[in-house]
């Protein structure tokens, strides 16, 4: 007989490994303080990229899993996935460790006139992106009709399950600092701006920091409800409100990258804490599995993720 499954966590992690679950004849119930749209989740660009996360053998190949399994989403109308083309820029072309997540017929060296002004190594890639606003429910919505269980309830000690009869998987994020004193995980600051939608922007990111601080990101994610404009990877900092000055700066670094963009309308400036760690752990201790550490690679890794935690459960039982 099957252990019954407790997930708790609802952010993208929590959602995706509860979903695969279900499917596989599990009896889960996700466990939660927060709903989707509450979480770190709901500020993510939530474009398809292998950012800053390791290991790196392994997020290559959670990161292609995802791949495969998001690309399919696109042919369901609700879901909130679509493929889109997504330039890439690096410093170097050695820096491009992540091109080996993803099919070699869906990314190819961009040529210098593709390319942002003075940013002269690029890749031009075909790549998932979810639009949070829409993903995050559609996740909830198929897990509840799935007969999955959803409770309110924030955990503060995961000892109190009876791991005779239940699989704990722990998708809390940042939370586990406390929840199971991990004291490899630190906040990573992360702003972005929302901006009304415009007609010919580029969806493009570079893949490195700007200026010495090293904290400093530029992407510009075109989504039917905004532009997503990011970023900044401050470690360790775990102030929520927005900053001004990051909001400037924020903004004169996308037009860097994207000439297009130009004059913008702020729909709002959000701030999301990512839970970093020197590598993602996905591992098992007992009847308790966990799943998170994902920095800023969550929905990147997520289905991958899922399918290893699959897979630790059925090492064992």
């Amino acid at each position: 007989m099957k252990k019954e499954i407790k997930v708790i966590g609802c952010g993208v992690s929590g959602l995706t490994v509860a979903l695969t679950l279900i499917d596989k004849g599990f009896n889960v119930e996700i466990i939660t303080e927060k709903l989707p749209k509450q979480t770190t989740s709901s500020k993510a660009a939530a474009i398809w990229f292998p950012f800053k996360v390791g290991p790196v053998e392994k997020v290559n190949k959670w990161s292609m899993e995802s791949y495969r399994i998001f690309k399919e989403l696109c042919n369901i109308p609700n879901s909130g996935v679509s493929m889109v083309p997504f330039t890439v820029l690096e410093k170097r072309e050695e820096d491009a460790w992540w091109v080996k997540a993803i099919p070699e017929n869906e990314l190819r060296k961009a040529e210098k006139e593709e390319l942002p002004t003075g940013y002269p190594v690029g890749f031009l890639l075909n790549v998932p992106l979810a639009e949070t606003q829409i993903y995050l429910d559609f996740l909830l919505d198929r897990f509840t009709s799935s007969n999955g269980k959803l409770t309110i309830k924030k955990i503060a000690d995961l000892s109190g399950f009876d791991h005779e009869k239940v699989i704990v998987v722990n998708c809390t994020g940042l939370s586990s600092r406390e929840l199971v004193n991990d004291k490899h995980l630190y906040p990573i600051h992360g702003q972005i701006v929302k901006a009304e939608p415009k007609n010919g922007i580029n969806c493009i990111a570079a893949n490195f920091t700007f200026e010495e601080t090293e904290d400093k990101l530029a992407y510009v994610v075109p989504r039917e409800d905004c532009l997503v404009l990011g970023g900044t990877y401050i470690k360790g900092e775990g102030e929520i409100n927005p900053n001004n000055n990051f909001t400037k700066g924020i903004i004169k670094r996308c037009n860097m990258i994207e000439p297009n963009l130009g004059e913008i309308k702020i729909k709002s400036v959000e701030v999301g804490l990512r839970p970093g760690r020197p590598e993602i752990r996905v591992e098992r201790e007992g009847n308790i599995i966990h799943n998170y550490g994902h920095g800023g690679g969550g929905f990147t890794v997520s289905w991958g993720c899922a399918t290893e935690v699959f897979k630790l459960i059925n090492e064992s039982d």
